[in-house]
């Protein structure tokens, strides 16, 4: 897996500022309202299966009363377990009534403040993103000591996990700036990174950037 180049390949189309040294280190710190909004590998360890790694943008927000809200990655099961909460409101804060079944039938979501979670779903470009990204995970979250809340979008599934490859990441077969490629297979590999990733790359900080606009576009 070569993230660091795939990533830096973007942040030369993009900006921002890069920072990356070992393998699969790279940060990307791009702006957004005036705020850093950073991408990079979050690092989980599965005990002897190894560590795996989730894509993850993160942008801080400031909202007038603290508010948690997690909406999960669509799954197969998510249909019949947000059945099952339709009948039972009120489980550990998951709701499912939020007008909007497009985008929340296969999604789980979790939030202590279901009138203004509503009126985030209610916005277009979150919902568009949402459905642009099935296999990304939303959460909001708030700072400590009353500060600023942080918005993160990962990816469910690792990356480098047996299973898939997180949800359409393309991060190169190889390093592609050794110095054992030709330079047609470099070109070649760039052009993959910038087919591929760049596109997946594009969705996922554009939900990101929605989810802000969403949680900001109404008063608490």
């Amino acid at each position: 897996m070569s993230w660091n180049e795939s990533l830096y390949q973007y942040h030369k189309a993009r900006g921002g500022q890069f920072l990356a040294g070992e393998a699969d280190d790279g940060l990307l710190i791009l702006t957004w309202k005036d705020r850093p909004l950073a991408v990079d590998l979050s690092m989980v360890t599965g005990g002897r299966s190894g560590t795996f790694s989730y894509v993850r943008a993160r942008v801080p927000v400031t909202l007038a009363k603290p508010y948690e809200l997690t909406i999960g990655a669509e799954k197969a099961l998510s249909g019949g377990v947000n059945t099952v909460l339709k009948s039972v409101s009120g489980i550990a804060g998951y709701s499912t009534d939020f007008g909007c079944p497009e985008v929340t039938k296969k999604r789980l979501i979790r939030t202590e403040n279901i009138p203004f979670t509503k009126l985030v779903l209610g916005s277009l470009e979150l919902r568009n993103a949402l459905l642009a990204c099935p296999e990304d995970k939303m959460e909001v979250r708030p700072g400590p000591g009353g500060g600023p809340h942080l918005i993160t979008v990962t990816t469910a599934a690792a990356v480098n996990g047996l299973s898939g490859d997180g949800g359409g990441w393309y991060l190169g077969s190889r390093d592609y700036i050794s110095v054992f490629d030709t330079e047609e297979e470099q070109a070649r590999e760039a052009r993959q990174v910038e087919e591929k990733f760049f596109p997946r790359m594009d969705r996922f900080l554009e939900l990101v950037r929605a989810a802000y606009n969403a949680v900001t576009q109404w008063p608490m």
